[in-house]
């Protein structure tokens, strides 16, 4: 099984597929920006990483188990900003795009890329390739409609 949580384009950064159950939010502006879910009985914690009051915004989510969930929840002040900056360190995150809060494409990002780069390049890199890839296809698509 993939330690990789699935996105529902269309869905809510914060439950990102109908299944998805909200176990606890941690933090939240106008919507949660960093929580704990469970989709299909695995817990991810997630965490609105850039455009928190913006149209267009950056989500990451990292599998975490439940010792490691329960630690964070049980985390004050700052233990649990470095608990939560924990789980997502040293494993294949999920990178998601959203607009007007509603998941438009996502990624992998592999932990190397993280370590080598940084958390919001190695994201940021990742979702412009799928983007780029996504223009290319809506340009050949075009093309082949209007032959």
């Amino acid at each position: 099984m993939s330690d990789l949580i699935r996105l529902g384009i269309g869905e809510r950064p914060w439950l990102p597929t109908p299944s998805s159950e909200t176990v606890e939010v941690f933090d939240r502006y106008n919507m949660p920006t960093a929580g704990l879910i469970k989709q299909d009985d695995r817990l991810f914690v997630f965490d609105c990483v850039e455009g928190h009051l913006m149209e267009g915004n950056v989500w990451v989510y990292a599998h975490v188990d439940a010792a490691e969930a329960r630690t964070i929840q049980e985390a004050e002040g700052d233990d649990f900003t470095r608990l939560f900056d924990r789980a997502f360190t040293g494993k294949r995150l999920m990178a998601a795009l959203a607009i007007n809060a509603r998941l438009r494409s996502g990624t992998p990002v592999e932990d190397e890329a993280v370590k080598r780069l940084g958390l919001l390049k190695a994201v940021f890199d990742q979702l412009t390739t799928g983007l780029d890839i996504a223009s290319e296809t809506k340009n050949a698509m075009a093309q082949l409609v209007n032959c």
